[in-house]
């Protein structure tokens, strides 16, 4: 039983926690005992412990809860640990080269993208990295809001370079990742090995949402010679953003221009004909035959990102499955009227004010320019359900949360990113739904 919870403790981290993360911190603990009450593990030096203590116990925690074994957690040092004044835990190595394997979304591939108008260009310029061939630059800058496929086509070069050549190093991460790696690196003393991984062992380098560095001037430097010495060795970069380098505020001149320096290819909403071959696209994919009167119809009332699309055509056809009726003009109608209704129901000021209340913080905290985690966490939640369930825009709720338009899209991105590997957040999303009288669609 022991070894057993110790596991699934495990694993649930490592769901929560990207590899290299896992690797440095969660890999060198041991499990010493499991009594009734508590679980005590093992830690290779004292600095290893308060790290531990100080990021990572509170997460322990819950998912025991989850788990059902609401236990305490001791930490205690192990047989012949590290002194505390150590550069740091004896497995603080940053995995090595051969052991790269980056987290990439296996229906993220070119042949599920449909291209067309709005993306058509993007498609094409990253096929052409993918392949290797002459782009002027080796760089490529993506540029797009959220839903519109710029993670799908940049992991697509992933999976395209390591399905021809097996052996390239691909490194695939956001700013923030990047910018935690360093961080942590920086601390442990360890930042020769993270210049080491990044510089010069990567041969693919995939760097989502770069609006993130806007400010951090230590970070986007490191970004800057990294930069310079993929290309100086002639490898490949891939970029996101949710705008253009130049447009970025808090991004260092030197920085844009780097970024700059190559191809950017902006991805548009995809027009209406676009729209009607990726909903046939996704009938396909889910093996369910909708007539194309219907299909027309989806595409004419829904111009908005993919996402929205999927969601009609998701609940189209669950509400076929469920009463039996036909996928014909008059259900679709009635799906419409209901995703219609739901962006009706609430403004943006009626948001902040429910999520201002259920986490107990003035709404003027919200809309502040802190970064606390206790703070960012409800505004980003609070971006995602204007999203969802108004219909403002990413400039509107820019004036509304006192932010640019790319750091609401950044907000809303990391919502939808931590709905896929946090239970937590996806019952704080129900809650708040449920109290802003909601159902989720």
């Amino acid at each position: 039983m022991s070894l057993a919870l110790w596991n699934a403790l495990c694993d649930g981290l490592r769901a929560r926690l990207d590899d290299e993360e896992y690797q440095v911190w969660i890999a060198p603990l041991r499990l010493l005992r499991h009594d009734p009450s508590r679980l005590s593990l093992g830690c290779p030096n004292a600095f290893h412990r308060t790290w531990i203590r100080d990021n990572y116990l509170s997460r322990m925690r819950d998912i025991l809860v989850q788990l059902g074994q609401p236990l305490e957690i001791g930490l205690e040092l192990l047989p012949n640990s590290q002194p505390a004044l150590s550069s740091g835990p004896r497995q603080l190595e940053l995995p090595q080269v051969a052991q790269w394997r980056p987290k990439l979304n296996q229906r993220f591939v070119f042949d599920k993208f449909i291209s067309g108008g709005g993306n058509e260009f993007a498609w094409a310029a990253a096929k052409a990295m993918a392949q290797g061939r002459k782009l002027f630059a080796n760089t490529l800058f993506l540029v797009s809001g959220t839903g519109l496929g710029k993670s799908h086509l940049t992991q697509a070069v992933g999976h395209q370079v390591l399905m021809c050549a097996p052996g390239t190093r691909v490194a695939y991460l956001t700013a923030e990742d990047f910018a935690n790696q360093m961080i942590a690196a920086l601390r442990n003393k360890r930042i020769e090995a993270f210049k080491e991984r990044y510089r010069r062992s990567c041969d693919l380098l995939l760097l989502e949402e770069v609006q993130f560095l806007a400010g951090k001037d230590k970070t986007q430097d490191e970004l800057g010679y990294t930069l310079d010495a993929l290309l100086d060795a002639g490898k490949r970069v891939v970029f996101t953003g949710a705008c253009a380098p130049g447009h970025i505020k808090g991004l260092k001149r030197h920085l844009a221009s780097r970024l700059s320096s190559g191809l950017t290819a902006a991805i548009e909403p995809p027009d209406h004909l676009t729209r009607v071959r990726i909903l046939e696209h996704m009938s396909r994919e889910e093996g369910v035959s909708v007539d194309p009167d219907v299909l027309e119809y989806l595409a004419q009332e829904l111009a908005g990102d993919v996402r929205r699309l999927q969601s009609a055509l998701v609940g189209l056809m669950a509400q076929g499955s469920l009463t039996r009726r036909p996928l014909d003009l008059r259900l679709a109608a009635e799906v419409l009227g209901h995703m219609h209704l739901q962006l009706s129901r609430v403004t943006p000021e009626q948001i902040l004010s429910i999520v201002a209340q259920v986490y107990g913080l003035e709404r003027g905290l919200l809309i502040g320019k802190s970064r606390k985690k206790a703070i960012t966490r409800p505004r980003n939640l609070a971006l995602y359900l204007c999203r969802r369930h108004t219909e403002a825009s990413y400039a509107a709720l820019g004036r509304a949360f006192n932010r640019d338009h790319s750091t609401v899209m950044y907000g809303v991105d990391q919502v939808e990113r931590g709905l896929g590997s946090d239970p937590k957040m996806a019952q704080e999303l129900a809650f708040l739904e449920q109290r802003l009288g909601l159902a989720s669609s």
